[in-house]
This record gives structure tokens, sequence and C-alpha cells, in this order.
């Protein structure tokens, strides 16, 4: 937050930078406590972000004085901005596909996935990284031996890469207050530090600012380090981030119209010529809202409000100037806008949507590295307990739009794909209704079988009655020609 409380336009904060060292490095506990340092100072930048996405503002620290009027007014912006880009991006699930051969093995992926929630957690990292601008995930073996993963806020986790072209996690610390039946109730805690490495996993505690091993280094079974890091982007800058000072402005201009309208309704009254007063009267202007003037000869005599004129045509003008450049700036829809009617047509919709598009797009893609991560992970620990040598390369990931369209444009559209000969696979791709491709081409398959089925039996009895009408026409001719 910024120091000067005068200020109520946010300061640019300072993004983490990725932290490199080489591979051969020792992890000693001088180490940890110096990465530990550097991961702290982004740590206020992560608390503004959520303050702000949970409903919160810079104006809330205004303070005046008592007799004037504080109104301070929030627009929540950021949670309408995060939760309909989430919305855009993960509202459908993730579907994946696999080839035939490979699907007997996938099923056992695809239990892992159930058991944890997958769609559930893939919708609490989508938030995470749309508002801090990366989430973290931790893939683990429980006290039942399955794999697990859970989500894990960037606040928790120190992730370093090593010095290659293409950086790689080598080493990560996942944070955590170490909680004792003695410490419970207090508001500080001792930190445990897990550190994580492709071999090991060892849990250190703070403890009088020095660092303990608490207990035997684990082995790791996956081989490499577990966490998973989902990206919202390159930058890593949250969905709201680049327009909190326009928010700022907006809650400022918000807040001081209403701070005018209320003191136009406390005007103070202008008595002229009226000086039979004295200092306790004078005291008593802020709360009794009156002020007496001398009167000369020919001037003003008895009373009238003192009022502050305001031009509401131009404060208005400037919140709807900072209003549309909340959205453009933040590149996501104003669905209350009269531009987004239910008869916009499809071709219409995608140029108003085109700069949404393109963030989703890049979601997307971030996004998919993360999945790619976690199923790796996985299968390491499933090939290892089944034996299989499924490669996590072997799984297509998709996703699906989530976004207002024309019903009518986008059933034209598959027909067109389909009388342009091209496969029904891609066809029906095109379809935004239909989440799982593969599931409805079999379902397809399993039908035209049944009918199939259904349309041979009624051959066959035809064809039986058919014999039977001939037998019948056989017998009558045999006995015409006996008699």
């Amino acid at each position: 937050m910024p120091k000067n409380k005068e200020s109520f336009i946010s300061e640019k904060m300072e993004i983490p930078a990725r932290i490199q060292l080489p591979r051969d490095t020792e992890v000693t506990p001088e180490l940890i406590k110096s990465l530990v340092k550097i991961h702290e100072k982004g740590l206020e930048r992560y608390k503004t972000l959520q303050y702000y996405y949970d409903g919160g503002a810079i104006i809330l620290k205004r303070q005046k004085p008592s007799h004037k009027s504080n109104n301070r007014l929030v627009f929540p912006y950021p949670s309408y901005i995060v939760d309909l880009l989430l919305g855009m991006h993960l509202g459908k699930p993730v579907s994946y596909f696999v080839a035939d051969e490979y699907k007997e093995i996938f099923s056992k992926v695809q239990d892992i996935l159930d058991l944890n929630d997958e769609e559930d957690e893939n919708a609490e990292l989508g938030k995470i990284a749309g508002i801090k601008g990366r989430a973290y995930e931790i893939v683990y073996v429980n006290e039942e031996a399955n794999i697990s993963f859970n989500e894990v806020q960037p606040e928790n986790i120190i992730l370093v890469f090593d010095d290659k072209i293409k950086p790689e996690p080598w080493l990560g610390i996942y944070i955590t207050d170490y909680v004792t039946a003695e410490n419970i109730g207090k508001d500080t805690k001792d930190k445990r530090y897990t550190v994580y490495t492709d071999d090991t996993i060892t849990d250190y505690i703070s403890e009088g600012g020095e660092l303990k091993v608490e207990e035997a280094p684990r082995q790791n079974q996956f081989g490499e380090v577990p966490i998973v890091e989902f990206l919202n982007n390159n930058e890593t800058i949250g969905d709201f981030e680049r327009v909190i000072s326009l928010i700022d402005a907006m809650n400022l201009s918000q807040s001081d119209t209403s701070n005018d309208l209320e003191e136009f309704t406390d005007a103070i009254l202008l008595l002229y010529g009226i000086l039979d007063t004295d200092d306790e009267d004078i005291r008593q202007l802020l709360e009794d809202k009156v002020m007496l003037l001398d009167s000369s000869e020919g001037s003003k005599q008895g009373a009238e409000w003192l009022i502050k004129n305001t031009n509401d045509t131009t404060l208005e003008n400037h919140k709807i100037r900072l209003d549309r450049a909340i959205f453009k700036f933040a590149k996501v829809p104003d669905l209350s806008d009269e531009n987004f009617a239910g008869n916009t047509s499809g071709e219409a919709m995608k140029f108003k949507l085109f700069g949404t598009d393109q963030v989703i797009a890049q979601k997307q893609n971030k996004f998919k590295t993360g999945l790619q991560t976690r199923l790796r992970l996985i299968l390491k620990g499933l090939n290892i307990l089944t034996g299989d040598s499924f490669d996590y390369r072997d799984i297509a990931i998709s996703f699906f739009d989530n976004k207002p369209y024309n019903e009518l444009d986008n059933i034209q559209a598959v027909k067109t794909a389909l009388d342009a000969g091209l496969s029904k696979q891609y066809a029906l791709s095109k379809l935004k209704d239909l989440d799982d491709i593969a599931k409805e081409m079999q379902r397809e398959e399993e039908e035209a079988s049944a009918y199939a089925d259904v349309f041979n039996f009624d051959k066959e009895v035809e064809e039986n009655d058919q014999a039977k009408g001939l037998d019948k026409n056989s017998d009558k001719v045999s006995e015409d020609s006996q008699e």
C-alpha cells in the first residue's frame, strides 16, 4: 500500500523475478534463509492483490476531519474481471483424449483426477493465478498411498530454477506455520520449511532465527520437484493488476460525488446584518451549519443558503471514461453494455470479444503447461506402481469456449463443415455445447449399432414372413395340382 495517505492512486507494485541457481548449488540452511528473504519482498504485493479481489481498496484508508463527509465507496471491478475471465477460461471442464490403445491405462489416470476433484482444483488454480499472476500445486502421495495434488498460494511457495537455456525447477520450498498446542493462540508462529529436491524431501523448523532439521530426509518418489507452477501470463501479472490505478480513480470519483451530494444537503445558512453573536455561536458553526456575515447599507439583508456548485456533466463524463478504460485495458467485456444484446450476430460477437479471446488463449496455453507437468508427475508415480510406460505426451488436452454465442450460427458452422467433406470430429469440435467429442462419437456409434440391430431384426422377421408365405403358396399350388 502507498505510504502517503494523501495519495489514493496505487503505486506500481514490483513483480518478483524468477530465482535461478546452478543445479550443483549446495542446499544449506543459509541458502534457505537467503531464499526466504528474497521471497518475502513480494508478499506485500500478493496481499494487496488479494485485498482488492476481496473488496478492499485504497479509498478505505482515507481519513478526513469528522465534520467533513467521507464516503468511501468501493466498486468491485477486480472480482468482476477475475471471475468473468475464469468462467470463460475454465467454466467448462478440461477434457483429455487418448488413442484407443491407451484408454485402459488412462482410466487409471482419470481415477486419480476424479479422486482429487480435478475440476474444482483447476478452478481454484485459475482464480489464484488470475488474482496474483501465478498459482502452485503440490503433487504428493497421501497416507493411503494414493497420488494426490492440491493448490497452494504463491505466498507459501519458493520455486528455484536452474540456469539452463530452458530453466527447469530443481529446488522447491513449501512454507507453513509451525503450529503446536502451545502456540496455537499466538499471532506469530515459527515456520516450517519443507524443502523438495529431485531426490529428497526435508522438513526444517525455524527456532530463534535458526533452522533445524525436524526429521531425517525422505525419498522423493517422483524423481523431480513435485511442485507445479501455473502462470497467468509470461509476466505473471494478475487480471486486474494493470488497471488498479483506474479502479482507484473510479472509487475516488464516486466517493467524492457522494460527498458533494451529502454536503449539498448539509448547506450552511448565511445571515446578513445579524451580528449580535458571540464566540460560542461561532463555535457552533460547524454543528449548526450557520454563518453570520456583516451587512453594509444597500447590501443583502435576510438569509440564504451557501452551497457548492458542481458540474454534473463533467463529472459523469469523467466517470464514464474511467469505466470504459477499465474494461478496455483489462480486456474484459462489460456484459451490461447494450452492445451485448441477445440478437447480436456471431460475427459481431467475435469482434467484440477479440481482445478477451487473446487473453483466454494466453491463459489456456500457460494452464496447459501446468496440466502437462501435473500429468507427468502423476504418471511417474503411477508407472512405478503399475509397471506401465504410459507417457503424458500421449494425452491430448482440450479447452472449450464458455462465451456467449449465437446458437443458430454455431449449428450452421457445423453443418457447413460437414457439407464441405471435413471430418466429423473436426465438425463436432465447432459445436460449443459439446464438451467431449470422443464420447459423443462413441454414443453415435452405439446408437447406430443399436438401430442396425433393430433394422436387421425387422428385416429377418420380414424375410421369415415372406418365406412362410412362399411355403404356403407352394403348398397350395401342390394341392391344386393334385386335384
